[in-house]
């Protein structure tokens, strides 16, 4: 438990990072953590099964089933982290770094646990919107709260959105000008993971 906790908080760490700097989360950090989780997953079980047989003739056999039950729950958690993402990547919500990262962080903590992240990220990423609207889309923008970005012929697949499509006082480009407003996504998982940790 504590193990994967802290490779859980380890990729979330560096994705924060890497998704406030750039707006991207790189795949090498994604599949890195991913395969880890897996075999972190399986050595654990392995050693439980070990544990447990290690009186009895079988303990390979014992160690080696075990080994396959945990990496089977880390194949669920990955699958159920990069479904629950999908539809909301699809919509143009989260980017697709936001769907392999909940992938990844799936093979750490399981499928609950990433199913009650995800929940939580998006209450935190509409809230941290609604914030933004609240105090207004130019001054969050200066103030670093929004990035914004030309429109390139279709909703942002990077972040949450939060654009209104208003035209930009610089007004160049191909697209008349169109700007739009998101933020990184990790700025809402982070409180996310933290909330479905506590409760």
């Amino acid at each position: 438990m504590v193990l994967t906790a802290a490779g859980a908080a380890i990729l979330l760490a560096a994705a924060f990072v890497s998704d406030i700097r750039t707006m991207r989360i790189p795949n090498r950090l994604n599949v890195t953590a991913l395969a880890a989780g897996l075999l972190c997953h399986a050595a654990a079980g392995a050693w439980s099964g070990w544990q447990e047989a290690a009186s009895a003739s079988g303990a390979w056999l014992g160690a080696l089933q075990a080994a396959g039950r945990g990496l089977s729950e880390a194949c669920a958690g990955a699958g159920a982290g990069f479904a629950l993402l999908l539809l909301p990547y699809m919509l143009g919500a989260v980017g697709g770094g936001d769907v392999k990262l909940f992938a990844a962080l799936g093979s750490w903590i399981g499928a609950r646990e990433a199913l009650d992240c995800a929940v939580y990220s998006m209450l935190a990423a509409g809230a941290y919107g609604l914030a933004c609207l609240a105090i207004g889309k130019r001054r969050a923008a200066r103030w670093r709260l929004l990035r914004e970005d030309a429109v390139q012929g279709g909703p942002s697949a990077e972040a949450v959105s939060a654009a209104d499509g208003a035209t930009s006082a610089d007004g160049d480009g191909g697209n008349g000008g169109l700007r739009k407003s998101r933020f990184p996504f990790m700025i809402a998982v982070v409180p996310g993971a933290i909330a479905a940790w506590i409760w």
